[in-house]
């Protein structure tokens, strides 16, 4: 008796490396910047959404500069008690904000 249930019956071993080989290849393609990885006899093409998309992740990836300026200004601000001394407006805007979504 033979029991087969795990293995879908349109895909082999062999369609499932292909299918594997060209994930990996896109991946590379769009790290590298390429418009196509070549391998042999396959080619795979990536689109410019994908290129769009691969940059978008590099630039969330990178880190934000930080405003000194604008630090010391809240800095100074903060010391000179012109900001944050009214707890009960602070959490009325709070509340106001979350309210709005």
């Amino acid at each position: 008796m033979k029991i087969d249930g795990n293995r879908p019956s349109d895909q082999t071993d062999s369609t499932r490396s292909t299918d594997a080989a060209q994930k990996l290849a896109e991946k590379l393609a769009a790290k590298s910047g390429d418009l196509k990885a070549t391998s042999g006899q396959d080619t795979v093409q990536v689109s410019g959404d994908a290129k769009l998309l691969a940059a978008a992740v590099a630039a969330t990836n990178e880190p934000t500069p930080i405003r000194t300026d604008k630090v010391e200004a809240a800095k100074q601000k903060l010391a000179a008690g012109e900001i944050g001394n009214d707890a009960g407006r602070l959490a009325d805007r709070i509340i106001d904000d979350l309210l709005k979504e």
